[in-house]
């Protein structure tokens, strides 16, 4: 998958995000998005996933293609089973499928709370649930708004781990506020 984005601009108001922005990424990449508060990270993200339209510019190799998102907000199932939020992404449900989905959070969680409601799950917690998640949908292109966030140094480490296991061969983009956080990706650098 090869993605270009020519010319785009957006703006709210007489608030320009981003003006003329051009990128060209490939499957197999990451790509880390850094900017300030407000920069556009999370407007690019939804641009790319329709949520948003672009003012102008426009997007070319996007047709045909899958996306997955981990966005700023955990948007789980509270009342659900770390489990349950997971098998419901699986296409084919099944005995299987459960089987599958725990034994991905038990890479990234203790057992014991994988059968307790998201609720009771501290910040941490979900955010892993999150990422576990939206690595077991089947894509091409995998978006990421600030994924680290409420995670402690070793348990980001880990998870950068996961991250790259998972999504050889993907699309990856990926907004951080850490400049460390490219490197431990070994990705590439992408100010807006």
């Amino acid at each position: 998958m090869e993605l270009k984005v020519n010319q785009l601009s957006k703006s709210f108001g007489t608030l320009n995000v981003f003006t003329q922005l051009n990128l060209s990424l490939h499957s197999g990449q990451v790509y880390c998005l850094m900017g300030s508060s407000g920069s556009g990270k999370t407007t690019f993200f939804r641009i790319l996933l329709g949520l948003e339209e672009a003012d102008s510019g426009s997007m070319e190799g996007l047709k045909g293609q899958r996306a997955s998102a981990v966005f700023q907000e955990n948007r789980l199932c509270e009342s659900f089973t770390p489990v349950d939020n997971i098998t419901m992404v699986i296409p084919g449900r099944s005995s299987r499928s459960r089987k599958q989905a725990k034994e991905e959070l038990l890479r990234l969680l203790p057992e014991e709370a994988l059968s307790r409601p998201v609720s009771t799950l501290s910040g941490g917690m979900k955010r892993r649930v999150a990422i576990v998640r939206a690595l077991s949908i089947p894509c091409d292109m995998i978006l990421m708004d600030e994924p680290f966030t409420g995670l402690d140094e070793n348990t980001k480490r880990t998870v950068i781990q996961y991250i790259k296991k998972k999504t050889r061969g993907k699309l990856v983009i990926i907004s951080t506020h850490q400049e460390e956080d490219v490197a431990l990706l070994n990705g590439t650098l992408i100010n807006l």
